[in-house]
């Protein structure tokens, strides 16, 4: 099974479709992690995303030493910058990049706060819609995205993050967060973690934001240790604490980075990016331009896990890692007889996704906008989706705990306008 070496950790190639969060303190080395994380998905053959509003990420273009050329990544922005960006082109992004399966990092350095988060809500909410293919989505300071606090300003931007984190998995999405202090990161996005990678950090809020995450993931390990190490981690050395994705809890040093790490204090604002002579990425680059703009107290942890609960898991991932690397190769292979049919002259065709039949407007009208209602509507919306109760009550705003939302799901069921079944829900595709 291919491994992705973080330094003295190694974790299996399916944390593509994963959730993690890198938390540090300034100067700790959190971006640096990440973008050590970034590298091993581009020598995986694993595209990413980056929302970069401190305009640090283009350094991945560039070797270590800031000269040689690094990795093709395709840089949408307006100072370090590819492709010019403005508010109104997320969506366009989205489709393009998965269109083309490229990595890219989206900075948003120098745009206004509204427009940003207007650029990252459209594309959010694209890529979730017609993602196909692992993909993993990093958020550089995610408090500006999903803050603790929502503001009215910040209802989409946050609504749709949030489900990008949520519900990502489901389109082979994995997201990680990366943030100063987990306490300014919002609470039920955060318990969404599998894994935590933890640098230098300080403050009894995000001790006390730490706490919340072990509790609900039950985790297994010396807490106290961990918490009391982290005001005083070297820069470089981090914690991961993988309770149930991998079965880790382990300090460890960060490998070094192959890439460039930009440093504003250092190079000044007038630092060029070089261009690219990858033919497939500097292609994308002028297709794009040339197209039209588009518009618009701490608890005594529980035993720690038993050796065949090990393999297990190890097994569990092994066989994952194994699949998403079996589905990336029969795409690979896919493109290649679509690109021989072109160029014969046959058309090939298209997948079609799943679409309900003509009595969910019935049923919407009849259900209003109660609880059975907005989650009938939502489901009919995500045709050939599925979800967990979870993931339906974050979407709609109810308690994933509430009686109101097992009401509602006893009403849809009771009228066959669901399925569930292993833990999913699903819109009745009989309908």
């Amino acid at each position: 099974m291919k491994e992705l070496n973080l330094g003295e950790v190694k974790i299996p190639i399916n944390a593509a479709t994963k959730t993690f969060a890198v938390l540090a303190k300034r100067g700790a080395g959190k971006t640096w992690t990440a973008a050590v994380l970034a590298e091993e998905f581009f020598s995986a053959n694993i595209p990413f995303v980056v929302f970069d509003p401190i305009d640090v990420w283009w350094g991945l273009r560039l070797q270590k030493n800031g000269k040689d050329k690094g990795l093709p990544v395709v840089v949408f922005g307006l100072e370090h910058a590819d492709i010019k960006i403005d508010r109104d082109m997320g969506r366009r992004i989205a489709q393009e990049i998965t269109r083309n399966n490229v990595s890219c990092v989206i900075s948003t350095f120098g745009m206004p706060k509204v427009a940003q988060r207007h650029l990252i809500a459209e594309f959010s909410e694209e890529l979730l819609n017609i993602n196909h293919s692992p993909r993993h989505v990093f958020i550089e300071e995610a408090h500006e995205f999903v803050p603790q606090r929502v503001n009215a300003g910040m209802g989409k931007c946050f609504s749709s993050v949030e489900a990008l984190v949520v519900m990502g998995r489901n389109r082979g999405i994995g997201v990680t967060l990366i943030n100063q202090r987990a306490a300014t990161i919002n609470k039920d996005v955060l318990t969404q973690l599998d894994t935590l990678i933890a640098l230098r950090n300080v403050g009894p809020q995000d001790r006390k934001a730490l706490m919340e995450w072990v509790e609900q993931h039950s985790a297994t390990g010396d807490f106290n240790k961990f918490i009391n190490s982290l005001p005083s981690l070297p820069t470089g050395e981090a914690w991961i604490w993988s309770p149930e994705f991998m079965g880790i809890f382990k300090r460890f040093k960060v490998r070094a980075r192959e890439t460039f790490h930009p440093d504003r204090e250092k190079i000044g604002q007038d630092f060029i990016i070089p261009d690219l002579d990858q033919v497939d990425i500097q292609g994308f680059i002028s297709k794009f331009n040339s197209l039209p703009a588009k518009t618009k107290e701490v608890k005594e942890p529980p035993a720690a896990p038993q050796p065949l609960a090990a393999e297990i898991m190890a097994l569990k991932n092994e066989y994952e890692s194994a699949f998403m690397q079996k589905d990336m190769e029969i795409r690979r292979l896919t493109q290649i007889i679509t690109n021989v049919q072109k160029a014969v002259g046959v058309v090939g065709s298209s997948a079609v996704a799943p679409v309900v039949g003509g009595n969910v407007e019935m049923w919407s009208q009849k259900l209003e906008n109660g609880g059975a209602g907005k989650i009938f509507n939502f489901l009919s919306e995500k045709s050939g989706m599925k979800f967990t109760r979870s993931q339906l009550g974050l979407a709609v705003g109810i308690s994933p705990k509430s009686s109101s939302l097992r009401a509602a799901m006893a009403t849809l069921k009771r009228n066959s306008l669901i399925k569930e079944q292993g833990g999913v829900c699903w819109i009745n595709p009989d309908l």
